[in-house]
């Protein structure tokens, strides 16, 4: 409100009974004191031009029991209790962001918008094909050296301790010039005596895992015909070569000395399994035969169940049941107790039930070691999926979607796990524990897709063979640990004695 008695402000009024202001200066030549006494009479309220607002009356109450900021104006209950100094601010510094954005976007001539200047419109493109596998193990490695940095929490947790001893990288590597890149064939084996036997082109050729030597069977003629598998005997000391031509050879290794040649197929025999002494071989017209290697008319058995190229085959370890699976999509599984009556003559053998839950080729096949009655089969590129039976019952009893093709897999001797290897699109090895079937990891092993792998005598290595020929093994497993006078193939500290020169 107006001050009493304040007339020298030309814009507040003087009230009525106030005081005379004080003695007035002398009169100056210039008459500036009297023009200065004339504006200082002027009543500007009388004009209606300017009214000072009169302050509001603040309540007794709102003041009591608290301090105000002396320069934070007093705001009515309601707002206060509506709004706070950070929201204040808030607001502020959006209003002054949206008004600084306009302006520069007008600058640059652009159109207002709500999305930043410095912003992608799109997800940057993706590799290309030729490329794409290197940057997969680019960020591979990178993400594995990240995690051997942090370190591990609780040791208790499953999943740490499956990335704890997961194979970032191989444990060698050798190289498979001439390495066939078809689906359809096994060339890989791993023998009980530690050889490790491949087929590369039309020959075969050994590798000793203890001293390294490589030694080829045979020499390579116009008349070879390429090798379309292997299999090792039970003892290591015989080598089953299965060729373009419908033909299985048996070689001696020892003595690097072709024992016989086994003829009887109208096609290549892409699949070989021992039994013993007798060797059954997969063939391309969807036939399988017993072959009995001991005498001159080998061929004992031979098995009707497909009507496409048998690409997997293996005898289970006690030789009661046989697994073989077909480009025709089907699971067989044949009881060798079942294809001779009491006179020794030959009968009509069925299988003891067939699957076809697989919607692709039935190339990867594997009995559990510690479940005899537990069978594995693995779907082609179309499929992509792992199914486990009961040969018992014949029921499936799980199943999973493995995300690429199922070229191959195997059993963990010594742990409730199972790996599998894949070709398109992914070309990595996976971990999975059973039952439960969960990933334990995945490793990007090879640039092309894996076509077949083999396990180490000690249940611990595997070795993986690829279209990018390239022959790679990874440790996947530790050895059980046994008491000394147990295992006569360990030594002292519970370590296998297979090694890998």
């Amino acid at each position: 409100m107006p001050l009493n008695g304040d007339t020298t402000n030309p814009f507040v009024t003087s009230s009525k009974g106030s005081k005379s202001p004080g003695p007035r200066r002398k009169a100056d030549p210039d008459g500036m004191a009297g023009l200065r006494e004339d504006i200082s009479r002027m009543n500007l309220v009388q004009r209606g031009e300017y009214v000072p607002p009169l302050p509001e009356k603040q309540s007794k109450d709102v003041h009591r029991g608290r301090d105000l900021d002396r320069f934070v104006p007093a705001r009515p209950p309601a707002s206060r209790s509506s709004s706070t100094l950070a929201d204040m601010h808030d607001s502020s510094r959006d209003t002054s962001f949206d008004q600084s954005s306009a302006s520069l976007s007008a600058s640059l001539g652009l159109a207002p918008s709500n999305r930043r200047i410095l912003s992608f419109r799109a997800a940057p493109p993706p590799a290309s094909h030729a490329t794409s596998h290197l940057d997969t193990q680019r960020n591979y490695l990178l993400h594995s050296s990240a995690s051997n940095n942090r370190g591990t929490a609780t040791s208790g947790n499953v999943a740490q301790t499956a990335e704890k001893r997961k194979p970032h990288l191989p444990e060698r590597v050798l190289d498979a010039p001439g390495f066939l890149d078809d689906y359809y064939l096994n060339l890989i084996d791993w023998s009980s005596a530690n050889r490790v036997a491949i087929g590369l082109g039309a020959l075969s050729y050994v590798w000793d895992a203890e001293t390294g030597d490589v030694t080829a069977l045979g020499e390579e003629t116009e008349e070879s015909t390429a090798v379309c598998s292997v299999s090792w005997s039970s003892d290591g000391a015989y080598l089953a070569i299965g060729n373009e031509a419908g033909e299985v050879e048996i070689w001696d290794v020892e003595e690097s000395k072709k024992m016989r040649v086994m003829g009887g197929h109208n096609a290549r025999v892409p699949s070989l399994s021992w039994n013993g002494h007798v060797l059954s071989s997969g063939c391309r017209d969807g036939s399988i035969f017993h072959h009995d290697v001991r005498i001159a008319q080998h061929k004992v058995m031979e098995l009707r169940g497909h009507a496409a190229e048998v690409c997997g085959l293996k005898w289970r370890p006690d030789g009661v049941l046989l697994a073989s699976g077909g480009n025709d999509n089907v699971v067989n599984c044949w009881d060798a107790r079942v294809g001779q009556n009491v006179m020794g003559e030959q009968t009509r053998v069925v299988p003891k039930w067939t699957k076809r839950n697989h919607t692709a080729a039935v190339k990867a096949l594997a009995w559990c070691p510690w479940q005899p009655n537990l069978l594995a089969t693995g779907g082609g590129s179309q499929d992509q999926h792992i199914h486990f039976w009961s040969t018992t019952t014949g029921a499936r009893t799980s199943s999973l979607h493995a995300g690429s093709q199922v070229t191959s897999l195997v059993w963990s001797p010594h742990s409730k796990e199972i790996l599998s290897t894949h070709g398109y699109p992914n070309n990595n090895i996976t971990l999975w524990a059973y039952p439960s079937l969960q990933k334990q990891y995945d490793v990007p092993a090879h640039d092309h897709r894996i076509l077949a792998s083999s396990l180490s005598p000690d249940g611990c290595t595997v070795a993986t063979a690829a279209g990018d020929e390239n022959l790679k093994f990874w440790k996947i497993w530790e050895p059980k640990v046994v008491k000394k006078s147990e295992g006569d193939e360990r030594d002292a500290r519970g370590q296998s004695k297979v090694r890998i020169r």
